[in-house]
C-alpha cells in the first residue's frame, strides 16, 4: 500500500530500529572499561553513559509497541488509514517522526560490501566459508554460495539493506526470491524495518 500512513509508519520503523541497531553494535563491556578507567566524567554523566545501551533498547522497544498499534490498514472503503487513529494521516507517528528527524536519527544503509560481510561471517560461524556471488535488489542483498566442484546446494542469504538484518531462503530464482522476500516484509508491516531474520526451511 501507498499513502500518508504506511509511509509514515515506515520512516518512523526505520528511524527506531537505526537507534536499536547503533545501540545494539556499542559493546557495553567496552564502554564500562572506559568508564572505570577514565575519571573525567562526573558521576551523572558516568551512570547516564553507562545506562544509555539499555535506555536507547528500551525506547525503541517501547516504540516498536507504538508501531504496531499505528500500522497502516484500510477502511471499509478500501482506503488507506492508519488502524490506531482512524485517520489517513497519524499524527501520532507524524509527531515521532519529527521529533527522529530533528536528532538526526538516520536510518542504516547497508552496501554491496557490508552485506557481503555479514554473509561471510554467517557463513564462517557454522564452519562453512565458501566464495559468494552478492546480488542487490531495491530492498537489499541476496548473498549465494558460488557453486563448489562438490555442487553442495547452499542457502540463499538476503541482508536488509536498511537493518542489516540476514534472513536463510530456499534456493529459488533471483526475481522470485525478491518477490518473496518483498512479500514478507510487507506482511510485517514494517518495509526494511525487521529486527529479526525471516528464516524459512528449504
Amino acid at each position: 500500500m501507498s499513502g500518508p500512513a504506511s509511509w509514515t509508519h515506515t520512516e518512523v520503523g526505520k528511524g527506531v530500529h537505526a537507534a536499536m541497531t547503533a545501540a545494539l553494535r556499542a559493546d557495553p563491556h567496552a564502554i564500562d572499561a572506559v568508564l572505570v578507567e577514565d575519571g573525567r566524567l562526573d558521576p551523572d554523566s558516568r551512570r547516564f553513559v553507562g545506562q544509555a545501551r539499555g535506555l536507547v533498547l528500551a525506547c525503541g522497544t517501547a516504540m516498536t509497541r507504538v508501531l504496531a498499534v499505528h500500522r497502516p490498514g484500510d477502511d471499509p472503503y478500501g482506503r488507506e488509514i492508519c488502524r490506531g487513529c482512524g485517520t489517513p494521516d497519524c499524527r501520532t507517528l507524524r509527531g515521532v517522526d519529527h521529533v527522529l528527524a530533528a536528532y538526526s536519527v538516520r536510518p542504516v544503509v547497508v552496501d554491496r560490501a557490508e552485506a557481503w560481510r555479514r554473509a561471510d561471517a554467517w557463513l564462517r560461524r557454522r564452519g562453512r566459508s565458501v566464495p559468494l556471488a552478492v546480488a542487490e535488489f531495491p530492498g537489499g542483498f541476496v548473498a549465494r554460495p558460488v557453486e563448489s566442484v562438490t555442487d553442495e546446494p547452499g542457502p540463499l542469504l538476503v541482508v536488509d539493506r536498511y537493518t542489516g538484518a540476514l534472513s536463510r531462503w530456499p534456493r529459488m530464482p533471483f526475481e522470485a526470491l525478491v518477490r518473496e522476500y518483498e512479500r514478507s516484509v510487507s506482511r510485517a508491516g514494517l518495509s526494511g524495518t525487521s529486527v529479526s531474520p525471516r528464516p524459512r526451511s528449504r
